[in-house]
């Protein structure tokens, strides 16, 4: 047992230690979508935009639904449906990529000097850059619009804190899955196609009946979503104690995941 607790806080350790690697792959790699290619950057802006115009013309415009029941404006649910869009993109884009990463970086497989396990770390700075671009965008309109901000938007990193450590936990499992079994890639983005409508980004908790809202919660992005509306949007504090907990489960997740990769990596260089 403490040679068991020794190896695994020395793993934690190693992603740490190594975090200077993991910024410079991640600047290289957000720099490698936009170098050479002012459409590239402006993809990364345009398409969110477009994303949303879409979703809120079918669901706003033609089938008229509104966040609130009194509640006229698009703009108001456009923007709403936009923080769930960037909470779902942030999870999505780093979880997509995951199965392929390893793979994508096989010539430093057989490099042992290499830690392998900050890969889903550039992953994840990769997609967190990407929605720091999408909050600046909301941030934008709605202060245009509505020429406020709450202060407790100031809580937002707070908000996805679990999101992130989840997403970790997930990408390091689903890195090493997708270096044995080729055709996982495929299989996740078939669920992140599914929760993307099972997740609450296109209507409020509230709209489920009432013995199925404890059921949302299972998804480990519905609480981010809510809470991110509470603080951007509505001014209220997010629930301390669910908070706290979600960050814990997280924080286990993150950190089983990191052992889990460990402990299947010596196969890799095998099976590339």
């Amino acid at each position: 047992m403490d040679e068991f607790t020794r190896r695994s806080k020395e793993m934690s350790r190693g992603v740490w230690r190594h975090r200077g690697l993991a910024l410079m792959l991640a600047r290289r790699d957000i720099s490698g979508r936009y170098r050479g290619s002012w459409l590239g950057l402006l993809r990364s802006l345009v398409y969110p935009l477009f994303m949303l115009a879409i979703y809120s013309f079918v669901f706003g415009g033609i089938f008229k639904f509104r966040w609130e029941a009194d509640s006229r404006s698009l703009l108001e649910f456009a923007l709403i449906l936009f923080i769930g869009m960037m909470v779902f993109n942030l999870f999505s884009e780093c979880v997509s990529r995951s199965p392929g990463v390893v793979l994508a970086h096989s010539s430093s497989v057989r490099k042992i000097v290499f830690p392998l396990e900050v890969l889903p770390v550039v992953l994840l700075v990769g997609a967190l850059f990407q929605f720091l671009v999408n909050l600046c965008v909301w941030l934008l309109f709605y202060v245009l619009f509505f020429q406020r901000l709450h202060l407790t938007a100031l809580l937002l990193p707070l908000v996805i804190l679990p999101l992130l450590l989840f997403t970790l936990g997930l990408s390091w499992v689903l890195a090493s899955l997708g270096t044995y079994l080729r055709d996982i890639g495929r299989r996740v983005g078939a669920l992140l196609s599914a929760l993307l409508f099972l997740s609450p980004i296109f209507y409020p908790v509230t709209a489920l009946p009432e013995r199925f809202q404890p059921l949302m919660y299972l998804n480990p992005l519905a609480q981010v979503i809510e809470n991110a509306r509470s603080v951007l949007i509505w001014e209220r504090l997010p629930d301390l104690g669910a908070w706290c907990l979600s960050l814990l489960v997280s924080g286990l997740l993150a950190w089983l995941g990191l052992v889990f990769f460990q402990r299947t990596r010596g196969g890799f260089a095998d099976v590339l």
